[in-house]
């Protein structure tokens, strides 16, 4: 299998010969009349020009086909074919990703058998989280589709809690948007009402991503919602709270930061705010230090960011907002901030030469800015 630490531009290659051999190995060992052969020669057949989830598309389709049985007589026999899991439900590396064409099997031919499809998807999460193949579910069935997403909410299982959230989220990255959510998220904020207090960390990780979702969209909704699960006072759901609220936080939401207890920064000034240098060269890091110091008549609880703004290829421009450091500040008290920011290039982001710029950003708002140009090496 491939290895786990596989860089993400090279996903589609999980997809290969050896992949599609151990399903058809998976399959024929639970149907014997499965030609193995014709399988493989099938499902590679224009393999190299396809991405990776084409290539998961294309083997799906080409084993429903091979199976040659109705969808309810292919589910149990693929059920028995994926054995056992290995507890990690798809989220741990890359290894599970030969799973997947199994859940597209149900995504693109159970439509027509909605409960034999979702019952086999709560099995199926199990080895690889179903959030893609239940979306189209969502769509065709709403209201059978959320009888199934409250009682996933509940299940003992933390992978099919998860897939309740996760499932469901308005804005999935990759996946089909959900545009009734998007236009109305009370029905998947009574889901996570379930579970915003999970025991599970990567469950509420999941609450957290979906409700930050639907801050893009109705930011007072998710307002109400986050306060009402902070006062629980239980930290679990405090948790899910501060991860959720991230974006709105960090575009200086009013309610947002109410709720999370933060508080003043009008009358807080930055000083003394001075780069390193103001020409960096590519692969280089500028430091930069400033000085806070509160007018307020009582003490503040402050959260304090940075922006940088950063050209794109196409003459556009950019900005990202980086964690600097919480604090209280009481009236007249000053309090040195230092920090640097490297300009190595990543995979997520791109550097290129040009005009740059910090903000310093005290709950939300900027307040001091300063314009510096990274230059090729």
């Amino acid at each position: 299998m491939p290895d786990n630490n596989q860089p993400p531009q090279q996903l589609k290659a999980l997809f290969n010969n050896i992949v599609v051999e151990q399903i058809a190995d998976r399959v024929k060992d639970v149907w014997e009349p499965f030609d193995r052969a014709s399988f493989i020669k099938n499902s590679m057949e224009g393999f190299d020009s396809l991405t990776l989830k084409q290539r998961s598309a294309k083997i799906a389709d080409t084993l429903y086909q091979d199976l040659n049985l109705d969808f309810e007589q292919s589910i149990k026999l693929l059920l028995q074919a994926m054995r056992n899991d290995n507890g990690t439900g798809g989220l741990e590396g890359y290894t599970d990703f030969a799973y997947l064409p199994f859940l597209d099997v149900v995504e693109r031919h159970g439509l027509g058998f909605p409960k034999v499809a979702l019952d086999a998807l709560e099995h199926m999460t199990l080895f690889f989280s179903a959030e893609f193949a239940v979306r189209p579910y969502i769509l065709r069935y709403p209201e059978l589709t959320m009888e199934y997403l409250h009682r996933w909410a509940g299940h003992s299982e933390w992978r099919v809690r998860r897939l309740a959230s996760e499932g469901s989220r308005p804005r999935l990255p990759w996946g089909i948007q959900l545009k009734p959510f998007v236009n109305d998220p009370s029905a998947v904020l009574a889901i996570l009402d379930k579970l915003y207090e999970d025991e599970n960390l990567t469950v509420r990780r999941s609450v957290a991503n979906h409700l930050n979702d639907i801050a893009k969209d109705h930011p007072d909704s998710v307002v109400e919602t986050a306060n009402r699960w902070w006062l629980s006072n239980n930290k679990s759901a405090q948790w899910t709270v501060k991860h959720g609220l991230r974006t709105l936080v960090k575009q200086g939401n009013a309610g947002a930061l109410a709720v999370l207890g933060f508080n003043g920064g009008e009358h807080v000034d930055v000083h003394d705010f001075t780069l390193s240098s103001d020409k960096v060269r590519m692969g280089e890091e500028v430091v930069f230090q400033c000085c806070l110091h509160s007018h307020e008549s009582e003490a503040s609880r402050l959260v304090v960011d940075y922006a940088l703004e950063r050209p794109l290829a196409n003459d556009k421009t950019t900005k990202k907002v980086f964690k600097l450091r919480t604090l209280v500040l009481e009236p007249e008290q000053s309090v040195g901030l230092t920090a640097k920011h490297a300009f190595r290039q990543l995979s997520t982001r791109t550097y290129y030469p040009g005009a740059y710029a910090i903000e310093i950003m005290i709950n939300g708002q900027v307040t001091a800015v300063k314009r510096f140009e990274v230059i090729s090496l």
